[in-house]
């Protein structure tokens, strides 16, 4: 075992033996970013040719991979390293995906990322051990980096990820090699290293700040700083999406969670040079306080529903009238529709107005747009105004102030019922502004969502302002929807800030560090913000529960969300399937594997499934736009499988038919093979009993084509070779096994 602080590269000593050659074939970086060609940049690199040949120096590309893309990227596009950099990307015929980021100066290897696509179904059977594991990321790390940099590393994994967004599932193995200088950890920078279960590396990345450290002189007694963290730092209070907040957990319970964390602009680092507590972004922490824009508050409107395209018409012709001046209604000039992850359709339709005073026919149209749920979703003053392209030439420009007021005065106009819920978002910086202006981009004013006066932690209103005059020419909502239904119930704190920073600060060790600040939230930076020396907390990262005073752990929830009942199941490996493919749920470590499958959680099974294929004879149906969701009586918009059955209801998994879908009772054999025929495209075969024959002599006559279908792809077989059992419960582990099949037959194809 090493000593805290002891290098790696130091305590390593000789190499391991295994080899690396068929590991190396599959190796580099998720790519797709937007690229910017800068001449003079790019004639100081390396070719694209020599990047190219840099890449094949450090991973092996295989004959089955063809070149796609290799972009350049200028340093000012990647402020983060603050060098040029060349991205290259690979693919072959199965849609398996290379992508290799090398310096475009020294032609080092910067990251890589290999993209399957699919799911290995087999993986289970052959898995690598964490010893075995270290000794593949230890060699490959010694290929790819410089026994000085390797004799300033941390042990794998001493200080945690790099990136503390990476949560390593079952199947991974992920080693950090932390940066030390004097030893001091920077935990910012380093390697990572990730690889799969079957030893295949995933994933790498370098972080390595080039310039000059501060110098660890002069610095406040740790006794101080942790004094000052004591009485001045501060995490934010805000309702946070349950899923993001625990980094995956459980989709189905309650979508938002009132909890304790640091956000971007607070209180939380102490300087160790200047002894001035700072924020993320690594300036100096000033408190802000919350101001709302007024006092009005939306009333509840019950019962959340969808409404019509009528509807949604008479709100926007409520609105217009909030104009000054009078207009016509010229009409509905579009539409659009999308399915989220949650399975929910969300309609919305433009209505646009005219002047009655305009003159000229070439009057541009004020346009409104309005969701299905009622809330108005986005406005233009000028055509595209919401979602200009970047690179306009301005000739002047008004100051900031001015587009926050333009801005401040249209929502107040637009949102007078709701001015207690929104708040002014700060402003970028100067340099930041700057750079918006240089890249010929609107102005985009920025103003947050309270409930019960508690931010909404990534909600907000974008109001878009013309640089040029000032003038506030369009809005963009958020996408779901305004958070009038963010919780089903009003949740109030049970500990304040001071409480939860304690809380938080139990489960982490005082330490001296290295750090590099973040960018903020408009991420402008044209250059690698500079290291500060800081005083922190570090150790167990996740968030307080501001309800229950708990804390609540990311790699502790990890671990609950890994079954630990399946070990000895005859049917562990397509269990294993299911849960690596987000299928079935695990709450506290257990999978209930012979537990019976409910309607509604066959929906859910189903649904899920189409989010990590894609189904040919399948997709979204909508027959006419004003087209209403259909809806039972027993599963409304609270119930936690109602995002799944209208997702199979618009895939045409369930029948559009009765009034009740008992989401809760136990599915039978004959139900679940007719989701599973409608799901591979069949479901206008369902009446067509005459033309289908099966060996079973238990069915109905209209259950025999379901089950003639689900047989014939070998999904889901009968009890026995003359008895289907259609009545009969199916279990997590059927099911899993059922779904495994499926995957597998649709692979094949």
């Amino acid at each position: 075992m090493l000593k805290r602080g002891q290098s790696w590269g130091v305590a390593m000593g000789v190499s391991t033996s295994i080899l690396l050659t068929s590991v190396l074939t599959t190796i580099g970086m998720s790519g797709g970013a937007q690229v910017t060609y800068a001449a003079e940049e790019q004639a100081k690199s390396i070719s694209q040719e020599e990047a190219i040949q840099a890449a094949k120096k450090w991973v092996t590309i295989s004959a089955d991979y063809k070149l796609d893309r290799a972009s350049f990227l200028d340093a000012k596009r990647d402020p983060f390293t603050g060098t040029s950099s060349w991205r290259i990307a690979w693919e072959d015929t199965k849609s398996n995906r290379i992508t290799v980021t090398i310096d475009a100066a020294s032609g080092k290897l910067l990251q890589y990322s290999y993209y399957r696509d699919g799911v290995n179904t087999t993986a289970s059977q052959k898995k690598l051990s964490a010893e075995q594991a270290q000794s593949i990321a230890e060699e490959f790390l010694q290929r790819v980096t410089t026994s000085e940099e390797r004799q300033n590393l941390s042990k794998p994994n001493e200080y945690g990820p790099l990136y503390s967004y990476f949560n390593p599932q079952q199947s991974i193995h992920l080693f950090s090699f932390t940066r030390m200088e004097n030893e001091i950890p920077f935990l910012e920078n380093g390697f990572q290293i990730v690889l799969d279960q079957e030893g295949q590396l995933t994933f790498f990345s370098r972080e390595w700040y080039d310039g000059k450290l501060p110098a660890a002189t002069q610095m406040i007694s740790a006794e101080e700083g942790k004094k000052l963290l004591m009485q001045q730092a501060k995490p934010s209070l805000l309702f946070v999406n349950q899923r993001e907040a625990l980094r995956g957990g459980d989709s189905s319970s309650d979508p938002y969670m009132l909890v304790y964390r640091f956000e971007e602009n607070d209180p939380q680092f102490v300087d160790a040079l200047s002894g001035k507590v700072v924020n993320a972004v690594g300036t100096e922490a000033v408190e802000r306080k919350i101001q709302p824009l007024g006092t009005t508050i939306a009333k509840s409107k019950g019962e959340e529903r969808i409404i019509t395209k009528e509807e949604a018409q008479k709100i926007a012709e409520q609105l217009i009238k909030k104009f000054p001046g009078s207009y016509r209604f010229e009409g509905n000039y579009g539409s659009g529709a999308s399915s989220g992850p949650d399975g929910i359709r969300r309609q919305n339709w433009d209505f646009s107005f005219t002047p009655l005073q305009s003159k000229t026919d070439s009057e541009e149209r004020v346009e409104l747009t309005i969701g299905d749920r009622g809330e108005l979703m986005g406005y233009e003053a000028r055509e595209g105004a919401r979602f200009r392209e970047r690179g306009r030439k301005f000739t002047t420009v008004v100051p900031w102030s001015k587009a926050e007021t333009s801005a401040i005065q249209l929502v107040k106009m637009l949102y007078d019922d709701r001015l207690g819920e929104m708040y002014l978002l700060p402003a970028p910086t100067e340099e930041e502004q700057k750079q918006l202006i240089e890249r010929g981009e609107s102005y985009a004013v920025r103003f947050g969502w309270l409930k019960d006066g508690v931010t909404i932690q990534s909600m907000y209103t974008e109001v878009i302002v013309d640089p040029e005059t000032g003038e506030a020419e369009g809005v963009r909502a958020p996408w779901d929807g305004l958070p009038v239904y963010a919780t089903e119930k009003p949740t109030k704190a049970t500990v304040d800030h001071t409480e939860a920073n304690q809380i938080m600060q139990k489960q982490k060790e005082f330490m001296l560090t290295y750090y590099q600040p973040q960018y903020s939230s408009y991420g402008l930076s044209s250059q690698p913000k500079k290291p500060l020396l800081i005083y922190r907390y570090v150790g167990d990262d996740g968030v307080v529960d501001a309800v229950s005073g708990q804390w609540v752990s990311y790699a502790e929830e990890e671990k609950n969300r890994q079954p630990q009942d399946i070990d000895e199941h005859p049917q562990k490996a397509a269990l294993e399937f299911a849960v690596r493919m987000d299928l079935l749920t695990v709450r506290d470590g257990k999978l209930e594997p012979d537990k019976e499958v409910t309607r509604g959680e066959m929906a859910q099974i189903l649904t899920r499934l189409t989010n990590r294929y894609e189904f040919r004879n399948l997709g979204m149906f909508y027959e006419d736009e004003a087209e209403q969701t259909y809806q039972f009586t027993d599963v409304d918009m609270k119930n936690a499988y109602f995002p799944a059955i209208q997702k199979a209801i618009q895939y045409r998994i369930i029948a559009k038919e009765g009034k009740t879908f008992n989401p809760d009772r136990t599915i039978t054999r004959i139900e679940a093979a007719e989701m599973l025929a409608r799901l591979l495209g069949y479901g206008s075969l369902l009446e067509k009993a005459d033309i289908f024959v099966t060996p079973y002599t238990d069915l109905q006559k209209k259950q025999v084509p379901a089950v003639a279908l689900v047989n014939a792809q070998g999904i889901l077989a009968g009890k026995s070779p003359t008895a289907f059992s259609p009545n009969e419960s199916l279990t997590r582990a059927e099911v899993a096994q059922l779904v495994q099949t499926l995957y597998e037959q649709t692979q094949k194809k």
